[in-house]
C-alpha cells in the first residue's frame, strides 16, 4: 500500500479552488491506484503554531532546557516530519494570499525544516535529507503574475528543495476572478492536465 499525504491551506473552506482541484486529483489518483492511503493534513481545521520566542527555542536548544509546551511543540515538529518522510506522494494545495502563501503553510514548513534533522548544512550549501518523492503542488490565483512578481510558487519550491524534495510537479490556475470566461478556460486547462497527472 501507498501513502498519499494532502496538504491542504485554504482558509477559503468548501468554495476553494486549490481545494476542488486537488480533491478532484486525489480521487482521480486513487480510482487509478485503489491501494493508494490517503492521509489528509489541514492546517485551516487544524492550525500550527506561529513561530515566536518559544517555538524557535524549542526546536534548537536540548531538550532537557524545554519547557512542556516547547517539548510538545517539538514533539509535533517531529511527526510531521515522519508524516511527510514516510509518504510515498505529496499533494499540496497552494492558493495565493496578499502576493505570498499562506501564513498556515509557513507555520508547517517551520516545523518541517529543521537543521539536523530534515536537511543539514554543508560547504557546498544546504543539502535535505528527506526521501525524495513526487509532489504535485496545484497553485491557484486570481489573476495572472508575471514571474518576477511570483511569490507563491518559487517560494514553496524554494522550501521543498531545502529539504530533498526535487521531483515537483506544479500546475497553476490563474485568471480565475479576471473573467468568467477567463476563470472557465483556466479550469478547464487545470482539469485536463490533472487527468493527465493522475
Amino acid at each position: 500500500m501507498s501513502e498519499l499525504l494532502y496538504i491542504k491551506t485554504s482558509a477559503n473552506g468548501t468554495r476553494s479552488r486549490s481545494s476542488q482541484l486537488c480533491e478532484h486529483f486525489i480521487r482521480q489518483h486513487v480510482q487509478a491506484n485503489p491501494e493508494t492511503r490517503v492521509i489528509q493534513r489541514d492546517l485551516v481545521g487544524a492550525p500550527l503554531p506561529h513561530l515566536g520566542p518559544e517555538q524557535w527555542d524549542a526546536l534548537r536548544l536540548p531538550p532537557t532546557e524545554l519547557s512542556e509546551a516547547q517539548l510538545a511543540y517539538r514533539r509535533q515538529s517531529d511527526r510531521l516530519i515522519a508524516e511527510f518522510d514516510r509518504a510515498d506522494r505529496v499533494v499540496i494545495a497552494l492558493p495565493l494570499y496578499n502576493a505570498g502563501i499562506p501564513s498556515q503553510l509557513k507555520a508547517y514548513f517551520d516545523l518541517l525544516a529543521r537543521a539536523g534533522i530534515s536537511f543539514e548544512f554543508t560547504e557546498q550549501g544546504p543539502r535535505g535529507l528527506l526521501r525524495d518523492k513526487d509532489l504535485y503542488l496545484i497553485a491557484t490565483r486570481g489573476g495572472v503574475l508575471d514571474s518576477a512578481d511570483d511569490h507563491q510558487v518559487p517560494a514553496v519550491k524554494q522550501l521543498l528543495g531545502l529539504i530533498g524534495i526535487t521531483r515537483i510537479h506544479t500546475l497553476i490556475a490563474d485568471g480565475l476572478d479576471l473573467s468568467p470566461d477567463s476563470r472557465e478556460l483556466s479550469l478547464t486547462t487545470a482539469y485536463e492536465r490533472l487527468a493527465a497527472l493522475a
